[in-house]
């Protein structure tokens, strides 16, 4: 039998956290800097910049969704 391995939760960031994300690295803050700042892995915080363009997107799409 193998040894039990605990599974990692995933974590579900909402988008306010996202967009601080993308606006941290925007302005030439250092990646490490920014994940130790939101307790993520630095590879979380490149995959959520790449996807920047999909997070602006949902923004846009929820500021219409508001009432006129």
């Amino acid at each position: 039998m193998s040894p039990s391995i605990a599974k990692k939760t995933r974590k579900s960031l909402i988008l306010k956290v996202k967009l601080d994300i993308i606006h941290s690295y925007e302005r030439d803050e250092i990646t490490n800097s920014i994940a130790r700042h939101h307790v993520l892995t630095p590879s979380t915080v490149s995959t959520i910049f790449k996807n920047e363009r999909q997070c602006f997107l949902v923004k846009t799409a929820s500021d219409h969704d508001g009432p006129p």
